[in-house]
């Protein structure tokens, strides 16, 4: 079971996604737009911690936290790939910049 006070199951909690959903799938690429919910989890996780789109795929399989904040999924263990390949995770990212990045602020419930 996940401890409920981690940083970013906390974080997870305190982020409106169905805003976001209803947002960020039109604005990327038609082909990953189910995907919506791993790229923006990833763009907050590089944002957050400054870390590359490389760090977030290499830390997928090491961290239940991160899986869940970035898919809605408790996935204890994970024997499957991140998601979206890397050379994609970086273009979708790019395509959010400006109003994604302005929904996913909005989504944040913060205080």
């Amino acid at each position: 079971m996940l401890d409920t006070n981690h940083q970013l199951y906390q974080l997870s909690e305190a982020i409106n996604w169905v805003a976001l959903e209803k947002k960020i799938p039109r604005l990327i690429d038609e082909r990953y737009e189910s995907q919506w919910r791993v790229v923006s989890g990833s763009v907050y996780v590089k944002s957050f911690y400054d870390l590359s789109s490389a760090d977030v795929i290499e830390r997928w399989s090491q961290c239940p936290y991160l899986r869940f904040f970035c898919s809605g999924e408790i996935l204890l263990e994970s024997t499957k790939p991140f998601p979206v390949p890397l050379e994609v995770l970086d273009q979708l990212s790019l395509e959010l910049m400006g109003e994604g990045y302005d929904a996913m602020i909005k989504a944040l419930r913060v205080g």
